[in-house]
Formats: C-alpha cells, sequence, structure tokens
C-alpha cells in the first residue's frame, strides 16, 4: 500500500480521473498514515499544496453541466468521473481541506439531476445498462453522504433495477446510500 501510495504521489499524467486519484494519494497519506506505513510521506506544506493544486486543476475540468471532462477545456463531459471526483472533494473537505465548494455543489446537483432523470446516457458501450446502474448507485451514495439523496429513487433502484449490476461495488455502493438515509 505505501509504494501505491507513492507511486501515485509521482504518477506524471493529469486527465481527470488520474488527477483524482494522486490528489487521494496526498489526502491519505497524513504524517500518522506515513508513520505508518514506515515512509517518510508528505510534509504538511507540500501535502496541502498538492491538494489545492488538485482543487484547482479538477475545476478547470468541469463542464458548464456539471460534470467533468478528462482534460478539461471543451472537450466532451463524462458522467462516469462526477460521483468519484465528488466522493474526492467531500473525503478532502471532511479532512479539513478548504475545498472549491461552487464545484462539488455543481456536482452534486448534476449527480441529483441525472440520479431523478435516470442517469445519463452510456450509449455505445458495451454493458450499458450495468454502467448506468452503477453510475447511479454512486451518484446516490455520494449525495447520501450529504443527506442529498432521494429515498424514493434509491428504493426504486433496489427493487426494480439491482439485477442489472454486473459487479457487487454497485450493489454496496446502493447499499450504503440507502442506510445512510435511513432505510
Amino acid at each position: 500500500f505505501a509504494q501505491v501510495l507513492e507511486n501515485l504521489l509521482e504518477y506524471p499524467y493529469g486527465c481527470a480521473e488520474q488527477t483524482t486519484t494522486r490528489g487521494y494519494a496526498a489526502l491519505l497519506l497524513d504524517a500518522e498514515t506515513a508513520r505508518q506505513l514506515g515512509i517518510a510521506g508528505l510534509t504538511p506544506e507540500v501535502r496541502q499544496r498538492r491538494l489545492e493544486a488538485t482543487f484547482s486543476r479538477l475545476a478547470s475540468m468541469q463542464t458548464s453541466s456539471g460534470h467533468f471532462s478528462f482534460w478539461g477545456g471543451d472537450t466532451e463531459a463524462y458522467p462516469i468521473l462526477t460521483p468519484y471526483i465528488s466522493e474526492f472533494l467531500l473525503d478532502a473537505r471532511d479532512a479539513g481541506f478548504a475545498i472549491p465548494e461552487p464545484v462539488l455543489q455543481k456536482a452534486l446537483e448534476r449527480l441529483n439531476e441525472d440520479l431523478l432523470t435516470g442517469s445519463a446516457p452510456f450509449h455505445g458501450y458495451a454493458n450499458r445498462e450495468h454502467l448506468r446502474f452503477a453510475y447511479q448507485a454512486q451518484a446516490g451514495y455520494v449525495l447520501a453522504r450529504v443527506n442529498r439523496a432521494p429515498l424514493g429513487t434509491l428504493r426504486a433502484m433496489y427493487d426494480n433495477e439491482r439485477n442489472k449490476a454486473m459487479t457487487p461495488l454497485a450493489l454496496l455502493h446502493l447499499g450504503i446510500a440507502l442506510d445512510l438515509q435511513g432505510d
């Protein structure tokens, strides 16, 4: 685990997913974790700078819809990134870091809209029904963390769509979302 965190910190590429994953490495590698893993880790100042750079880069990759593109600018939005990036921003905020709140709020609004309207399309993908369900389940989980997931929608997903899940992770996200919303 220590080697993976160290490798992620030095990963040279920076699409939205890679930026977020590298940001997670900096977030997870606080002084106590580094000590437990027996590695040097990051100084608090370096950790702070890395996370601020991550937040800034992710903000530049958010599209007008609230989703994120892989490389920013006018490139196409990839909805599947939005729950992952939103979860990272929530984790960073929970750890005490000042995140770009407007970016998070715009992403949460997009997730909520997609959850209520049946999700973003996944045309042209193999297993698109699974991808749509997995996206919605993770979106529900992220929204439930801030008490904004519509319980009726989550329940309908469980009752009517859980058979579309091809992996247990989507069901885990949905189950935790339901639990967080009191079901």
